[in-house]
């Protein structure tokens, strides 16, 4: 209920319909850094457009539901860019609208390449303000001249062509796509508990063994080993020193200077060989898996 200036209350009531709710909702997915908007004719003829959006809204008391389904930039920090949005429809919904959201489940459901958004421009992402609207001057009209002595022509309608017939074909059955189940992602249970490290369970020690006396054996009497005997040495002759022979060298023939033509080149045309080509077999990437955020659970 509103007053005027004089304090007098006015009756009067205002409502949001559930198309303006969500209108503010996907604006504040919009405002986050690392989503991506889908167009549904643009992604396939399977594809899903994005952002989604389901509210559920209670007039009488001020308090809306959200349900979200987003897709993300890869690569980007999913989880930061998921708990950015929860806390933007959050603000939105509360400052725009007033209600308040009982709950915000946010579902990143595709994922789009592209380019990277950092977590530190995730984190510092800038609240959604109102925007003003531009206002375009009013632009001034010119008069129209039109002459009184235009001649008019005459249009000329053809005949008629005859159309022939066309026979169309047989319409061809399309099979239907099915579509993978979603894989439902366990996002708690995997750190550790507050109650894990209580209950331990007792470790049992195998009883002491005797020890076995060690025996060690008698020293071996050590052999004396008798040295050979020492070799006389022999006297050997040397052969007398061979007298060098003095040897002539013949004379330096002149060098001639070679006379050389050069040789005319003739293209080689080189084709690629079949035998040498080997066929590579990519394999398809692997879908991504959804993985969903839900409300309240506390991640260790």
């Amino acid at each position: 209920m509103s007053t005027d200036s004089t304090g007098v209350a006015l009756a009067g009531r205002t409502r949001f319909s559930l198309r303006a709710m969500e209108k503010v909702i996907s604006s504040a997915i919009a405002s986050v850094p690392g989503t991506a908007a889908v167009d549904a004719k643009l992604a396939g003829l399977a594809g899903r457009a994005f952002p989604r959006v389901m509210a559920q809204m209670d007039p009488d008391t001020q308090m809306v539901a959200v349900d979200v389904d987003i897709a993300v930039y890869w690569p980007s920090p999913v989880t930061a860019v998921a708990k950015a949005v929860r806390t933007a429809i959050r603000e939105a919904v509360r400052d725009f609208t007033g209600f308040r959201t009982t709950r915000v489940n946010v579902t990143v459901a595709g994922a789009v390449a592209g380019e990277r958004t950092t977590a530190l421009a995730v984190d510092t992402r800038a609240p959604l303000t109102p925007q003003i609207p531009a206002i375009v001057p009013e632009r001034a009209l010119k008069p129209v001249e039109v002459s009184p002595h235009a001649k008019v022509h005459q249009v000329a309608v053809p005949s008629p062509v005859s159309v022939r017939a066309v026979a169309v074909p047989e319409a061809v059955k399309v099979r239907g796509v099915g579509k993978q189940a979603d894989v439902e992602v366990r996002t708690e249970g995997f750190g550790p508990g507050e109650h894990r490290y209580d209950e331990l369970r007792p470790v049992r020690t195998a009883p002491p063994q005797p020890l076995h006396a060690v025996a060690a054996p008698a020293p071996v009497d050590v052999r004396s080993v008798p040295a050979p005997r020492g070799f006389a040495l022999r006297r050997v002759e040397a052969p007398r020193p061979v007298q060098p022979r003095r040897v002539q060298v013949p004379q330096a023939a002149p060098l001639r200077t070679p006379h050389a033509e050069p040789l005319q080149l003739r293209p080689i045309e080189i084709r690629p060989s079949a035998e040498f080509t080997r066929r590579v077999d990519i394999p398809r990437p692997t879908p991504l898996r959804a993985i969903t955020i839900r409300e309240g659970v506390h991640h260790e």
